[in-house]
């Protein structure tokens, strides 16, 4: 008896039990599509964080105020530009507005910064169309590639040399106002991708445009401290920290990866619980599942061995019996796991979504988290399935090659 005919027996014997076998093999899929979609979405989770920012400078910090304390002007930015290992300083105001073009309306992040130096911050960025905006220019804007495409799909939003409006919310005393300006398309940016500043959705003008249109009256709301080197980072970070103490939030890339490290450790160790309990209870289920049916096909058992069959053989077709059951399940479940994956990407990504205040009320901005899987690790989660069914059903078939043929025949 070949090994292709132990299969087809076994798998006959299978279907002959078709509800236990199924409901066993339900198991095994659980525990596989477990495993490959916590793993897919943890890695998914993984690679978004770190998107988000690879595109910003390796030798950048961010720099925004703890406490009212600290005040974020010209005068400490010339201050922490004095710093050993610090190149360049440049303060930005930020502010969630509502962009207007003919009749239609997106909301964006207006950013006000000096725009010579925003390739400082951002190695790859480059121009699609027209020009940055100087300092001096007080009603030129620089759109976003994204921006700049309609949110209809039909066409764009705003073109080269076209007038927009900035308009937000704000209060005088318990009164909301709107606060409104026109503005002058002066340029189109390429493409950037994710990053931890969403450039292709923001607006950039002139710090001085910002300063007069959000009222700041010479405030900024934080600042871009570009160092000598990456090397330099966590130098200048605690140096910052030493003469500023906790009147700044600092984020500089260690933090970041720190933060990744900190996030997918635990992931990981949730999953691998998870894991380990899904495919616990599918090798009982196994052993279960096996057990009964030798029980149920004593005499069987007893008849084969009389027909010639040796305890070797008895003992492949039964374990032949619990691989089938790990070969199916760990196979569905790794497809399986991979769709679930991406129902638990989205669902994660609207969860974690960031909710702005916008003109008219709020808009939520969802994370787009794309599951990731690597080749081996899926075929490792079937390998697994597969290697614990045979051990689990190592002990069910031992004991039907183990039975007496004479005995086996009596049994009724």
């Amino acid at each position: 008896m070949n090994v292709i005919q132990i299969f087809k027996f076994s798998l006959e014997a299978l279907g002959e039990r078709r509800l236990r076998a199924g409901l066993t093999t339900l198991m095994v899929v659980m525990g596989a599509s477990l495993i490959v979609s916590l793993n897919g979405t943890g890695n998914g989770f993984k690679n978004f964080v770190e998107d988000q920012f690879s595109s910003l400078g390796a030798n950048v910090l961010i720099l925004s105020p703890r406490s009212e304390s600290v005040t974020m002007d010209k005068a400490l930015a010339d201050e922490i530009a004095k710093i050993e290992g610090v190149e360049e300083v440049i303060p930005y105001i930020q502010h969630i507005s509502t962009i207007v073009s003919g009749g239609e309306e997106q909301t964006s992040v207006v950013v006000g910064v000096d725009q010579s130096k925003l390739n400082l911050l951002f190695p790859t960025l480059s121009l699609e169309a027209g020009a940055f905006v100087s300092e001096s220019d007080s009603i030129g804007v620089v759109l976003g590639n994204e921006l700049a495409r309609s949110s209809r799909g039909d066409g764009a939003f705003a073109t080269l040399g076209q007038t927009v409006k900035i308009k937000y919310q704000t209060y005088v005393g318990q009164n909301p106002i709107v606060v409104q300006k026109s503005f002058v398309v002066r340029g189109i940016l390429e493409y950037v991708g994710s990053g931890v500043v969403p450039v292709d959705q923001m607006v950039f003008i002139s710090t001085r445009a910002a300063d007069n249109l959000f009222n700041r009256g010479g405030l900024f709301d934080g600042f871009y401290v570009v160092t000598e080197s990456p090397e330099l980072n966590e130098e200048v970070r605690r140096r910052l920290q030493e003469r500023y103490g906790g009147d700044l939030v600092i984020i500089s890339p260690q933090v970041i990866a720190d933060m990744i490290q900190q996030i997918t450790g635990g992931l990981h160790l949730f999953i691998s619980i998870v894991a380990m309990v899904s495919l616990l209870v599918a090798s009982v289920g196994i052993i279960t599942t096996l057990q009964t049916s030798v029980m149920e096909r004593i005499k069987e058992i007893g008849l084969l061995k009389a027909l010639g069959f040796n305890r070797r053989l008895i003992l492949a077709l039964f374990l032949c019996e619990a691989t089938a059951i790990g070969i199916i399940g760990g196979g569905l479940g790794v497809l399986l796991g991979v769709g679930l994956s991406f129902g638990m990407s989205n669902l994660l990504g609207r969860s974690l979504q960031i909710r702005a205040p916008t003109y008219g009320g709020h808009r939520a901005f969802p994370l787009h988290i794309v599951p990731a899987f690597e080749p081996w690790n899926l075929l490792s989660t079937w390998i697994l399935c597969v290697v614990l069914s045979m051990i689990s059903g190592f002990y069910p078939s031992w004991r039907a090659s183990r039975l007496d043929p004479v005995v086996a025949l009596r049994h009724e």
